[in-house]
């Protein structure tokens, strides 16, 4: 799953949703920008495209091979390949032992990893300068030879089931996951990055071995290097590792032919209680690259990420009436991908009876957005906040690579993430209303409900959404982590 969504999911469970992005003091008039990192790119001859950022804070390089392949594209009777391969990828080669990978570049110092989401999978290297080139030669290797045993894939099959039945335990995760098959009707974001165990079930060798050789090719990866080197030993590695890989032909892309129908309806559910009541309330925004997701991400911010935030102050305060807060916290985030994604807005609360003046404090405080848009202060602080987060986030080399491989996935362009501030600096306050006018209006909400303890059984909620295409969709939040 998506970054913001796992966040999501760790603030809703510690009822501690959106908090700052990072310290903001003083309102500037004007932001106070760090000096900007040059992205150098190229690309070998079988397709593989390379980026590489030089940062001389520490010894030690980023080593990332970045696939386009998520869960996105996925035979829809076939979920949790693209998570299988984040664990089959360390499980050997025709020249390196079942976990020898991890095992020899974490005896020189180095950590390893590797994450599965919606749009991507990629492979996580952080190591001693000196040893740039080994680390190069293993991820070039695993590329291309990986060893398909069976019982190396029927041995992970189980351990990716076993984290599917972990999260179907939660039901927080439980009712993020109806939300997503709710709000997705076509397009493939209905399922995310852990898989179905059904549908792990009926995998086959042959099924994976047709994946790896459709997305795990050179033309279809991006290795992003950053930290203590230089440009010409980047090159000359990626040359004598990856060089002599064979490109392939275009991978298939099955979310192009699902894209998702436009929602002029509510739609809502009522799933079943959990431990506190959740309200989850989202809205379809357009893909990365558009340029509305400034102002979007904006107006997230404005509405639901601090302790200031529209949304917390609302639900936090307490009502002169009840001599009771509306609910424990709420919060909203932009979720950005590839195509088109989700703004959701959370309310978290106790009382059975709470749940419909939640929801309708959250709807109550987006229609005030969109009625006169943002105050000047708000803005400004909402602006600070992204800074602040870009400024901090180009002091670490895996940072930065993960910035890279995400702004690749989602653009096209490794080096756009260098400008979002700039972009984000340029939306105005009218930007932000008239997106909320644009977007975010109730009949293209999707709402689920997660009563409190104590609620009873759901009733019936009309729902006039089409059921996603799917049998089944996955109970992972995300896929990720060695």
């Amino acid at each position: 799953m998506s970054a913001g969504m796992r966040r999501l999911f760790a603030s809703v469970l510690a009822l501690g949703l959106f908090g700052p992005l990072s310290p903001v003091t003083a309102a500037p008039d004007k932001p106070v920008m760090a000096h900007l990192p040059t992205v150098e790119t190229f690309m070998l001859s079988n397709g593989l495209q390379v980026a590489f950022l030089q940062l001389d804070t520490a010894p030690v390089v980023a080593v990332q091979v970045w696939y386009h392949a998520g869960s996105k594209d996925e035979p829809r009777d076939r979920r949790g390949s693209a998570h299988m391969f984040e664990h089959m990828m360390f499980k050997g080669t025709d020249h390196v032992r079942p976990e020898a990978h991890a095992q020899m570049l974490n005896r020189i110092g180095g950590y390893v990893n590797a994450q599965t989401d919606e749009d991507a999978t990629h492979f996580i290297n952080t190591v001693p300068s000196d040893y740039l080139d080994f680390a190069v030669q293993l991820e070039a290797e695993r590329m291309r030879h990986l060893m398909f045993r069976k019982d190396m894939i029927d041995g992970e099959r189980e351990v990716v089931k076993e984290e599917i039945r972990q999260r179907e335990n939660n039901p927080i995760q439980k009712g993020v996951k109806r939300f997503m098959e709710i709000a997705f009707t076509k397009h493939p974001y209905s399922w995310d990055a852990g898989g179905d165990l059904g549908d792990l079930d009926a995998t086959t060798s042959d099924d994976l071995k047709k994946f790896y050789d459709a997305y795990y090719e050179p033309n279809n990866a991006m290795l992003v290097v950053v930290g203590k080197s230089t440009s010409a030993a980047v090159k000359a590695s990626a040359e004598k590792w990856f060089g002599k890989l064979a490109k392939a032909g275009d991978p298939p892309r099955p979310a192009r032919a699902a894209q998702e129908p436009i929602q002029s309806v509510k739609r809502k559910e009522t799933v079943a209680p959990s431990q506190v009541g959740i309200e989850i309330i989202g809205w379809h925004i357009p893909p990365a690259k558009d340029k509305d997701i400034y102002a979007l991400q904006v107006a997230s911010i404005i509405l639901g990420a601090g302790d200031s935030s529209r949304i917390k102050v609302r639900i936090k305060s307490v009502d002169p009436k009840t001599k009771k807060p509306l609910g424990l916290d709420g919060g909203m985030e932009a979720l950005v991908h590839e195509d088109p994604g989700m703004l959701l807005g959370l309310g978290v609360y106790l009382d059975p009876a709470q749940g419909a003046m939640l929801e309708a404090a959250i709807y109550d405080e987006v229609d005030k957005l969109a009625a006169k848009g943002p105050a000047t202060d708000e803005l400004r602080k909402a602006k600070n906040q992204v800074q602040a987060a870009f400024v901090f986030g180009l002091e670490h080399a895996q940072g930065l690579a993960e910035a890279i491989g995400r702004s690749w996935i989602n653009t096209g362009d490794p080096s756009s993430f260098l400008h979002d501030v700039d972009n984000v600096e340029k939306v105005s306050a009218a930007d932000v209303q008239r997106v909320a006018k644009q977007y975010l209006t109730q009949d293209k909400s999707t709402v689920v409900v997660i009563p409190p303890p104590g609620a009873g059984s759901p009733a019936p909620t009309p729902n006039p959404a089409p059921a996603a295409p799917s049998p089944a969709a996955p109970a992972a939040p995300k896929a990720g982590g060695k």
